[in-house]
């Protein structure tokens, strides 16, 4: 198993665990939580697709995230450039409920294009510092901090599903 494998094969032992865990939220459950600091699985999940595609999109291949290039933002009454970075609770209070089915969506097209330019990089290519004004973040830096933060963040949406249905609602 190359790099790119293992990248991709996280990807999708990840994608498998979230369309576990959301698969069968409601509605209440997808907004509720566990305290006035804490984010929902509404947010967490709308943050999550739009880091992959603002660092695969725009950080990496210096391109319009899909976001705004497909009209995603238009879709969710959003802005282009938010996702998620610093939002304070009352933002996340705050945060529009979306329809979980487009999001989802949303997150496929992501994806999609995330491993395509996956696929299509050579061992070196991991190397390659996108922006010279972050020589920390290489390509291969960046695909580790989104495996990373995905699995983080789908460990905290399961966790809101099991606390929400626990009676904490």
């Amino acid at each position: 198993m190359n790099l790119n494998e293992f990248i991709e094969a996280s990807f999708e032992k990840e994608h498998e665990f979230l369309a576990e865990a959301v698969g069968d939220l409601t509605t209440e459950e997808q907004v509720w939580r566990a305290g006035p600091e804490a984010n929902n699985i509404n947010w967490i999940l709308w943050h999550m697709t739009r880091v992959e595609d603002m660092w695969i999109q725009f950080f990496i291949k210096k391109e319009t995230e899909i976001w705004e290039r497909d009209g995603w933002h238009e879709k969710f009454g959003l802005p282009t450039r938010d996702n998620g970075f610093e939002h304070t609770p009352e933002q996340v209070a705050a945060f529009p409920t979306l329809d979980l089915k487009e999001l989802l969506n949303y997150g496929e097209s992501v994806r999609s294009a995330t491993l395509e330019y996956l696929r299509s990089l050579s061992p070196s290519d991991f190397e390659e510092v996108p922006r010279e004004r972050r020589p920390e973040m290489s390509v291969g830096q960046i695909f580790r901090q989104i495996v990373g933060e995905f699995y983080q963040h789908q460990g905290h949406i399961s966790y809101l599903k099991g606390l929400a249905r626990s009676g904490a609602i």
